[in-house]
């Protein structure tokens, strides 16, 4: 049955208009007869339906967000399926998209839009596991009743887009939008990342002040291929400039977070300067060179001034004491730079970007050369040291071994819907395992909880 306007669809929804079509769905006006309210009804595979299994990843995949409660995410009030058609019943937004407003923003808009969207992205980002957006545009941001900005179309996985295409016509086969895609979304891993969805907002912050996407309808390709950021044209100031540059950094890494980017236009709005996070003072960037400095220099200070007031001590001992001086110093900064470089890839784990665990990995090894490093150093200077570097490494078995429990519990999930999906995941949970000992971690987190056990019960 093809969807027809003064028509009933699944004995409830009278079809009024038709609001726009997708991809993969349709979205159509409709009034619940039941309520007698308008809502927006958005029909996927609207020509071909689905087939079980199809249908049955669309409700597994849709329940991670069904509790989407976030003033900044258009949450859907209700799913279910139609002759073997998923559809999601939507609020009805009078104002409809920012699409029809495209190139008429306003500076003070354009911070309002980046602090609704990116607050909506940090929410979603923030679930475990993230849900990545992949398709934010104009077309997919709503405008609230009161002016506010809202994110719909969220929740539609890789794996659901890969189930609709497996199951419509070539016509709706498109995998995205190419004018919003990220560079990286072109290469051989192109596996969805929480920085895709930072690029797509940056270049649809850029379309609504200047009427076009940064790179026209060729999105990141061009940008892989080597052109540069073009600079925002327009009586805009130097910090909204910056904050769209930094969105479409070719280097997903280099990207601000939604969380980052919420701040920057809060702080923005109340006419304040933003301090960006990968700007700070010098001493901030090289705090720990800068402490190993000073404690090189009072060290040295020290060995001279030792030196002057017992001026009998005899020169080639006093210049052997220095070079050992020194070369702990030495030593002893390229562990604090080793170990900056460390917590900077914890952190970078700790956005759970899709493979995430490598980084874990590559931290975890890094941390083992540093440690061994240390003992070359005596014990009265490395010892308290040594204690931060162990209890980091504890911090980052724990994150592997929890990783590794995510990674074959989503393996069994996917086991018979989809098994090549289940073999990635244990395959990436296998790479942990290399590397830390599991059941060590697990008998020791046993016997943790028995002990909490025993003293909850005494």
């Amino acid at each position: 049955m093809n969807m027809e306007e003064k028509t009933l669809f699944h004995d409830r929804y009278f079809m009024e208009r038709l609001l726009g079509r997708g991809n993969f769905s349709e979205v159509w006006l409709a009034k619940d007869t039941k309520t007698d309210i308008p809502v927006a009804l958005k029909i996927y595979a609207p020509a071909t339906g689905l087939d079980d299994q199809g249908l049955n990843v669309f409700a597994r995949e849709f329940s991670l967000v069904v509790n989407a409660n976030h003033k900044n995410l258009l949450k859907p009030l209700y799913y279910d399926s139609f002759e073997r058609k998923p559809y999601l019943v939507l609020p009805f937004c009078k104002k409809g998209s920012i699409l029809k407003d495209v190139g008429k923003f306003t500076e003070e808009q354009a911070w309002h839009l980046l602090r609704d969207v990116a607050s909506g992205l940090a929410w979603l980002h923030g679930m475990n596991p993230p849900v990545i957006h992949q398709d934010i545009k104009p077309d997919n941001i709503m405008v609230g009743d009161i002016g506010n900005y809202m994110i719909t179309d969220f929740g539609v996985s890789s794996h659901i887009k890969s189930t609709l295409r497996k199951s419509m016509s070539a016509a709706f086969s498109s995998a995205g939008t190419v004018a919003y895609m990220a560079p990286e979304r072109f290469g051989t891993d192109n596996s969805p990342i929480m920085a895709n969805d930072i690029y797509s907002l940056g270049a649809t912050i850029y379309e609504m002040l200047t009427g076009d996407t940064p790179f026209g309808d060729h999105g990141g390709l061009i940008q892989k291929k080597g052109a540069e950021i073009p600079v925002l044209k327009g009586d805009y100031s130097d910090q909204l400039k910056k904050v769209i540059t930094k969105c479409l950094k070719t280097n997903p890494w280099e990207r601000p977070t939604a969380e980052q980017l919420e701040k920057y236009a809060e702080t923005a709005l109340n006419g304040d300067h933003i301090q960006f996070v990968d700007e700070k003072s010098f001493f901030s960037r090289n705090k720990n060179l800068c402490l190993a400095a000073v404690f090189a220099i009072v060290i040295a200070c020290f060995g001279v001034g030792y030196w002057i007031n017992k001026n009998n001590r005899d020169s080639a001992e006093a210049k052997q004491h220095l070079q050992l001086v020194q070369k702990n110093d030495s030593i002893m900064k390229c562990i604090l730079l080793s170990e900056k470089k460390i917590l900077q890839q914890i952190e970078l784990g700790d956005k759970h970007e899709e493979g995430y665990e490598e980084v874990y990995i590559k931290a975890y090894d890094e941390l083992a050369k540093v440690i061994s490093s240390i003992e070359k150093i005596p014990s009265e200077i490395e010892k308290g040291k040594k204690s931060e570097l162990y209890a980091i490494r504890d911090t980052l078995v724990t994150k592997l071994c929890q990783a590794h429990s995510n990674f074959i519990s989503k393996s069994k999930l996917f086991e018979q819907d989809d098994p090549e999906v289940s073999e990635e995941f244990k395959t990436r949970a296998a790479k942990i395992a290399n590397r830390v000992d599991i059941s060590k971690y697990n008998e020791k987190t046993t016997q943790a909880e028995n002990r909490e056990q025993i003293s909850d019960s005494i």
